[in-house]
C-alpha cells in the first residue's frame, strides 16, 4: 500500500522529466519566439551591417591606422 495514500495524501502522478515540463511552459515559448525573431533579424540584415535607412555603414578597417 502507498504510504502517502494512507495519510490522506491522495494519488500523485509521477513527475515528468524536466524537459517535458519546460516545453509546456508559456514562458519558454515566448522566449523561443523572441530568440528566433532576433536570429532572423540578424541574418536578414547581413550581420546587422545595414542601417534603418537601407545604406550600409562604414567599413571597419582590419588594422588600426
Amino acid at each position: 500500500m502507498n504510504p502517502a495514500a494512507s495519510h490522506g495524501g491522495g494519488f500523485r502522478p509521477p513527475k515528468r522529466p524536466a524537459w517535458q515540463r519546460l516545453h509546456r511552459s508559456p514562458l519558454f515559448w515566448v522566449a523561443a519566439f523572441f530568440i528566433l525573431l532576433a536570429m532572423t533579424i540578424f541574418v536578414m540584415t547581413d550581420n546587422l551591417a545595414l542601417r534603418p535607412d537601407g545604406k550600409a555603414g562604414k567599413p571597419v578597417p582590419a588594422l588600426p591606422p
